[in-house]
């Protein structure tokens, strides 16, 4: 190689032109395109977040600014003796008090709190059981507003469907027995989740039937000493107010069709001891069962297993909450109705069958929680399905510790 011979030229390196500063400016359009286009998407994302959350309270707002159910609906749907409770017992500068209060007696967070003249209630080991009695868990205005505004929406659909709905909520056994809690939560018994609903149900046909069982256990207990659940006793004093209610409510619908015999008699026998497992054996004669006017009609009833099959049911139409779904068919009742329940339904099953010509009963499923709220059902669909005239929505009291239902996407 001579000296004097160019690198350049011995390699044959191609040199690439300079670019103008047009075509350097023009390289970097799309992406700046881009980078706009995402500022776009990210500014209509944030104000649809953000119209969403001013709509949700909105409605929050509106929802708590609804009157009272005993101030919206007739007298037959309302309960009058039973105040509520003070609201500052577990808010405010008495939390500090009340909370070493509770925690001076750690049984109540296991199953079972021993109350007065051998009534044992439910802990917080069973669904919060123990702090919902004394209220010392109140709903934020969120969940407070979710669970009235799942049943105002519940409510609207059945209506555009031409379905009326009736919601009854089974007070729990505290609600009747205030007087059977242990002596130390005299001054702890603050508001209810039932009370601050009923508080902001406004015309919600919400049927509330304290008042009724209060009457009832003049007579005989309506609720067991050593059994969460209301006697059947206790349940059909409280159906008779559900159906005078309905009937106000509903003027010439089938529920004011539905007969309602006398209670012309109370049989007592033997309560099931929920409580054996966790120390207390007893068995009081204090399960009350009324004896009512009249015959009874005969009774249809079909349960649907897990796998779909069909089998027939009690003669009596007495359906449990491990036999739903659940179909009964009587002769002698008005109407179709779809019952959304629980356990508390047990003692009003062979009443339904006998009161309306057909029922659908489903579970309502709030125990399943947020989690599995797909396992909770379309309530409006069910009614289409079922062809009801009515839909008679029935939980207990204790469900309030439960994630709020929404009503289904679309």
């Amino acid at each position: 190689m001579s000296s004097g011979t160019p690198l350049h030229s011995v390699h044959a390196v191609e040199q690439d032109k300079p670019r103008s500063r047009a075509r350097r400016i023009w390289h970097f359009v799309p992406l700046a395109l881009l980078m706009v286009v995402v500022l776009i998407l990210a500014v209509i994302g944030a104000g649809t977040r953000f119209a969403r959350h001013e709509a949700a309270l909105q409605q929050q707002r509106s929802v708590l600014a609804q009157a009272s159910q005993q101030a919206s609906l007739p007298a037959s749907c309302t309960s009058t003796q039973f105040p509520d409770h003070p609201s500052d017992i577990w808010l405010g500068p008495r939390t500090a008090a009340s909370e070493a209060a509770f925690a001076a007696h750690p049984d109540v967070q296991g199953m079972r709190v021993e109350g007065r003249d051998g009534f044992n209630f439910w802990g917080d080991g069973q669904s919060q059981n123990f702090s919902q009695a004394l209220g010392r868990a109140p709903w934020l205005d969120p969940q407070l507003a979710q669970w009235v505004t799942y049943f105002d929406g519940l409510d609207k659909q059945l209506r555009e469907d031409g379905r009326n709905l009736v919601i009854v909520v089974a007070p729990a056994k505290w609600e009747l027995y205030r007087e059977e809690l242990p002596e130390w939560t005299q001054d702890l018994q603050g508001r209810t989740h039932l009370e601050q609903f009923l508080q902001h149900t406004g015309d919600l046909p919400v049927v509330d039937v304290r008042d009724a069982l209060q009457q009832a256990k003049q007579t005989a207990p309506v609720y067991s000493a050593v059994n969460s659940h209301w006697t059947p006793y206790g349940a059909y004093s409280a159906w008779r107010q559900t159906v005078a209610c309905a009937a106000d409510l509903y003027p010439g619908s089938v529920w004011s069709k539905i007969q309602v015999p006398a209670v012309t008699g109370v049989q007592r026998v033997a309560a099931a001891n929920e409580f054996t497992p966790y120390g207390d054996s007893s068995t009081p004669n204090d399960w009350t069962i009324p004896v009512t006017a009249g015959e009874h009609g005969s009774v249809k009833s079909v349960i649907t297993g897990a796998d779909g099959k069909k089998k027939a049911g009690p003669a009596d139409g007495a359906v449990g909450m491990l036999d739903l779904p659940a179909q009964t068919e009587s002769e002698s009742g008005a109407g179709r109705a779809l019952i959304v329940r629980d356990s508390t339904g047990e003692a009003l099953a062979p009443t339904w069958a006998q009161a309306f010509q057909s029922t659908c009963q489903i579970r309502h499923n709030l125990d399943y929680g947020d989690k599995s709220s797909s396992q909770r059902p379309d309530v409006a669909a069910a009614a289409k399905k079922c062809g009801a005239d009515t839909v008679l929505y029935v939980f207990t009291e204790r469900y309030f510790s439960q994630a709020p239902p929404t009503l289904p996407a679309g």
